[in-house]
């Protein structure tokens, strides 16, 4: 009877959703580290896709300031009333104050449509606020599920909700101002190009756009490197960028496929959504994060352990499984080398 049970808690966890803690390292596991190569990556997925959706559901929830900022665009709790479509209504309005003709009749009835709009309270306008809560949460669930996917790639036991909290608390101090230098980088070099794109109007304006879009490319690639750095070493935030900033040059190859493997996840999602928008709505909140960590992890991790971590056990004459490599107590010697800078 006892084992009836057993049987059926395990068919209600499809996701492998009732126990957040890792089953332990399975015999078979290939070394994913040995051969990172491209077909090995889709092993990968194939094994954890079931775990990334509780690691995306970690992520959803932690970063859940997110959700003040729905209900913000929503309207609720806002004043819904109508305005004028068109610019011109507002001249045209002030014509009709003072003179009625069959013309500005006419242009009446074109310029002079009304549509739905929600005038914010104070209660809307609290949600919005609320929402700048994301820069406390953003760094820190990034350290965490950071860690996450670096054991999925090491093949290492993995416990979500014990390693992902553990983690947050040995590197909360500098996740915190991590993730607001992530954020605000993300959002003011994503503007630039935006707004450079919408004034394309000389040849300056042009290279501004292409300087804008190389900067937002080059950052975004650096955040492949930042988290798994600062959860790897002690180093301050000062030379955790740097030595990002070096690793997007050194593994080139490998960085512009995963910025490639990123890229195609965001367009899958959107063609998705383009095709049947209830599932590309859901997508982002069950899988699509999940996917694009998978691969920066991917990515990232093996260049570090070659350029960080193998020099570092070489020089004090052990090797990655005697220590405790992984913690955010590894030591003060995980810079790169002079010869890897230059």
């Amino acid at each position: 009877m006892a084992d009836n049970k057993e049987k059926k808690k395990k068919k209600f966890n499809w996701f492998g959703m009732y126990n957040l803690d890792g089953k332990g390292v399975d015999k078979n596991e290939p070394d994913f580290m040995a051969a990172p190569t491209f077909a090995n990556f889709f092993r990968l997925f194939a094994r954890k896709w079931n775990r990334l959706i509780s690691v995306n559901l970690m992520m959803v929830f932690g970063n859940f300031p997110i959700f003040f900022y729905f209900i913000y665009r929503a309207g609720y709790f806002g004043i819904t009333t109508s305005a004028p479509y068109h610019q011109q209504f507002i001249p045209l309005y002030g014509a009709a104050m003072f003179e009625r003709s069959p013309v500005t009749a006419a242009l009446y009835g074109v310029f002079g449509i009304q549509v739905p709009t929600t005038v914010n309270t104070p209660m809307t306008l609290l949600f919005l606020w609320l929402t700048a809560l994301l820069l406390i949460t953003f760094g820190p669930v990034n350290a965490g599920i950071t860690y996450i996917t670096r054991g999925m790639m090491r093949g290492e036991p993995i416990f979500l909700w014990s390693d992902f909290w553990s983690t947050i608390k040995k590197n909360w101090k500098q996740a915190i101002p991590m993730g607001i230098i992530d954020l605000l980088g993300l959002f003011l070099l994503g503007y630039d190009v935006i707004f450079f794109l919408g004034n394309l109007t000389s040849f300056w304006m042009y290279m501004m756009f292409y300087v804008s879009v190389i900067m937002f490319l080059f950052f975004f690639i650096m955040r492949f490197y930042i988290y798994h750095i600062m959860i790897t070493f002690d180093l301050p935030l000062r030379k955790i960028f740097k030595n990002a900033a070096i690793f997007t040059l050194l593994g080139i190859k490998r960085n512009l496929m995963g910025l490639l493997g990123c890229v195609i996840v965001i367009a899958i999602n959107y063609l998705i959504f383009g095709t049947y928008i209830p599932v590309g709505i859901v997508l982002p909140f069950v899988i699509t994060p999940a996917i694009m960590m998978l691969i920066e992890t991917y990515v990232a991790y093996p260049k570090i352990k070659e350029y960080m971590i193998d020099p570092y056990y070489s020089s004090e004459g052990g090797s990655e499984s005697d220590g405790e490599e992984g913690e955010a107590s590894e030591g003060t010697a995980g810079e790169l080398t002079s010869g890897s800078e230059e």
